[in-house]
C-alpha cells in the first residue's frame, strides 16, 4: 500500500464525535523548519524504474564533489531530499546542472511553501543551450535574448570580456519546461528569408526520439510504432554536434 492510498483510507475513517486535531505552524516552529529547508534541495529522477538511494548517494557525491557529504532521504516515487552542509554548496549544485543519474535527468529545485512534497514542481530544468547558424549581424544581445525566449526563460547569455556575443554559436542558459517537446530549431526572418538555426542542449540526458520529451525512452512512447531510431523525427539530432562541441559538452 503506497502513502497516498494510506492517506485516503485514513481520511475515509469517520468516528462519532471525532474532533479535528490541527496544529498551526508559526513562530519558532516555522523558523526552525525554514532553517532546515535553507540548505535543502528536492529532486526527482525521471526514470520509469525505481532508484536505489545508496547508488544515487555514491554517484552524486562523486559528481558534486562537496566538501562534506550530502545527506539523502528517499521521499518515494524516485523523489529525494538532499541536505547540504551549507547554503553555498547547495547553490553551487543547483546552478551547476543539469545533473544526471543512470543517464536520466535529475530535476532539482528549492523547497516551496512548507515543503509538501506533493506540491513541489518538477517541470523545469535549466540547460546551457547553443544556437547555431546565427548571422554575424544578428549576434547582438537583444536578438539572442529573443531567440532564447522561443526556447524557454532566459537566465543568462554568455558574452566575452567586452560584453559581445560574437562567436561560432550563441550560448544561453535557459529554464526549459521539460514536459514540452525540446525545440530542435528556431528561425530568424530577414528580408523575406527564413533562416533556420539548430538548437543543441549541453549535458542533454537520454530523451525520447519520437516526441522529443525527457522522462521516457522511445519504446515507452505512445507515438512509437516500431521504427528504427534513425528514422524517428529526432533520431539523428545529436549527430549534428562536431567533435569540438562534444568537448564542450563533456
Amino acid at each position: 500500500m503506497d502513502t497516498e492510498e494510506l492517506v485516503r483510507k485514513c481520511q475515509a475513517i469517520v468516528l462519532k464525535e471525532e474532533k479535528e486535531d490541527t496544529i498551526t505552524v508559526m513562530g519558532k516552529m516555522r523558523e526552525a523548519g525554514e532553517e532546515i529547508a535553507a540548505n535543502c534541495l528536492v529532486g526527482k529522477i525521471l526514470l520509469t524504474r525505481g532508484v536505489n538511494r545508496e547508488g544515487l548517494r555514491a554517484a552524486m557525491q562523486q559528481a558534486w564533489r562537496t566538501v562534506k557529504e550530502v545527506k539523502i532521504e528517499s521521499m518515494g516515487e524516485n523523489t529525494f531530499l538532499f541536505k547540504f552542509a551549507s547554503e553555498g554548496e547547495k547553490k553551487r549544485v543547483l546552478m551547476g546542472g543539469p545533473w544526471h543519474f543512470d543517464r536520466a535527468l535529475l530535476v532539482l529545485s528549492e523547497l516551496t511553501g512548507i515543503g509538501d512534497i506533493k506540491e513541489q514542481s518538477f517541470t523545469h530544468t535549466s540547460f546551457w543551450v547553443q544556437i547555431h547558424n546565427i548571422p554575424i549581424m544578428c549576434m547582438v544581445r537583444e536578438i539572442i535574448q529573443k531567440l532564447g525566449e522561443k526556447i524557454g526563460e532566459v537566465e543568462e547569455i554568455e558574452t566575452d570580456a567586452t560584453g559581445e556575443c560574437i562567436g561560432q554559436f550563441a550560448r544561453i542558459r535557459i529554464s526549459i519546461n521539460i514536459t514540452h517537446p525540446l525545440k530542435k530549431v528556431v528561425f530568424l526572418q530577414e528580408a523575406g528569408a527564413k533562416i533556420p538555426m539548430p538548437v543543441l542542449y549541453e549535458k542533454l540526458p537520454e530523451f525520447c526520439f519520437c516526441c522529443a520529451k525527457i522522462g521516457h525512452q522511445y519504446r515507452e512512447c505512445l507515438k512509437y510504432k516500431g521504427q528504427t531510431k534513425e528514422n524517428m523525427p529526432y533520431g539523428g539530432w545529436m549527430r549534428a554536434i562536431t567533435p569540438i562541441e562534444r568537448m564542450k559538452l563533456a
